[in-house]
């Protein structure tokens, strides 16, 4: 390892290649249960009458997500210290509180989903709960004996698969398309409470959960010790590019996977895991061949293995570093401590994998209204989040001249106010109306 002062940006034009990582990881983690599950299931119910504002909310949602990979290339810091220097270690002790069991239902709903698929690919005789145990298990070994090293291979390798195989699919799809703005069929009036509440599920992880905010910024910081120095800005954001503009074309593929293959027949997809799974790949098969089915059967299964894979290292990864920064002394400017490997890190993958799997065996009767609730959630949280990773870039531990543009926080603050509004209007809807 080389030392601290080396950990400096590099000129080289090769920054660029050498900061890609982060950015698939943060496509792996967000291209899941968000986009086979919900982006389907939007296409099914609405046709693409709810594609704009899928791909509107995640263009209004990207300084939130980019401030992570930013405030580590200025800072060389996660945005979990950012917020500790920021706002004290209170905020990450509630940080940290708040988000346990949201991260052990969203394991369990990536794990149940993928069980899904792999029993309706290879007809396992095997509950979707137990198949759901055996990946948990496979995944975690997988991660912490590997390391981010590890990870970031493995999972470039499932991005080109699930891409590939995705976009095929799609293509398949495409001609059994009605291309009508919002059509007749969609399953509620646009202007109605049932519409907005399937919005704020439908969005709430699009492209994803705004704490991989934080995942990435600590895999950007597990990438400069691998690498021995430091990603510049510029290097930061075009892998991060990458990542976030390959989760938002593959959102609308499954959208238009969803109006093709069930919204154009008039299906109402099935409510559970398996269900679900069999049901899509059945339709594709049905409709378009035995290929086509083979096709998004590995493309469903690829993007949700990938997100578990992610999700296991990110989730603990998270927690690890929020447990240093409430333990560490104020007046400790440095953390000594290593994340990868430690007894942390292990007691927190393993803590929230068995909380998981005790979801998965008391809290899966309804596999959509469970969905439902974790994307809820998930929205309601985002504000909070989006405000937390915007003051904590523009705080007093980024140099002046180096905080975000004006235009970037102008964005930013848009995002901020439009997850707001529509979080009071979900719940004046909610529980009000």
């Amino acid at each position: 390892m080389k030392s601290q002062a080396s950990l400096a940006p590099s000129p080289a034009y090769s920054k660029y290649i050498a900061a890609l990582g982060p950015g698939f990881l943060f496509a792996g983690a967000a291209i899941g249960t968000s986009h086979v599950v919900q982006s389907t299931r939007a296409g099914a119910e609405y046709g693409i009458g709810l594609l704009g504002f899928i791909l509107l909310a995640i263009l209004i949602k990207y300084p939130s997500f980019f401030f992570g990979p930013f405030y580590v290339s200025v800072t060389g810091k996660s945005l979990i210290e950012g917020y500790r220097q920021t706002f004290g270690k209170t905020v990450v002790a509630l940080f940290a509180l708040v988000q346990l069991p949201v991260l052990a239902i969203i394991i369990a709903a990536i794990a149940i989903t993928t069980a899904g698929l792999a029993s309706s690919i290879l007809s396992l005789s095997l509950s979707a709960q137990a198949i759901a145990v055996i990946l948990i298990i496979a995944c975690c070994l997988l991660t912490y004996s590997g390391g981010y090293k590890l990870l970031d291979w493995v999972n470039k390798v499932f991005i080109v698969i699930l891409s590939l195989t995705t976009l095929l699919a799609t293509l398949a799809a495409l001609p059994l398309v009605e291309w009508s703005l919002y059509p007749a069929t969609a399953a509620s009036p646009l202007f109605s409470a049932t519409t907005l509440i399937t919005l704020v599920a439908v969005l709430g992880l699009m492209p994803s959960d705004i704490t991989l905010a934080i995942m990435n910024s600590l895999w950007s910081e597990a990438r400069n010790k691998t690498r021995g120095e430091r990603s510049d800005t510029a290097a930061e954001k075009v892998d991060f590019d990458i990542g976030y503009i390959g989760a938002a074309i593959l959102a609308a593929c499954f959208v238009i996977m969803g109006a093709g293959v069930m919204h154009s027949q008039g299906i109402t997809p099935a409510d559970g895991a398996v269900g679900f799974a069999s049901q899509v790949i059945g339709l594709y098969t049905s409709t378009l061949g035995e290929w086509s089915g083979v096709v998004v059967g590995i493309s469903a299964f690829t993007v949700m293995l990938t997100t578990l894979l992610t999700v296991l290292d990110g989730f603990p990864r998270m927690i690890t570093a929020s447990y240093y920064a409430i333990t560490r002394p104020v007046d400790m400017k440095e953390e000594p401590r290593k994340v990868e490997g430690s007894l942390p890190f292990l007691l927190s993958m393993v803590g929230l994998s068995l909380l998981a799997i005790l979801i998965l065996y008391t809290l899966m009767g309804s596999f959509r209204i469970f969905m439902d609730f974790v994307m809820v959630v998930a929205f309601l949280i985002s504000p909070i989040l989006a405000t937390l990773n915007h003051f904590t870039a523009n705080g007093s531990t980024v140099p002046v001249e180096l905080r975000p543009s004006r235009l970037i926080n102008a964005w930013s603050l848009l995002a901020i106010t439009t997850l707001s509004v529509f979080s009071l209007g979900y719940l004046y809807v909610r529980f009000f109306h």
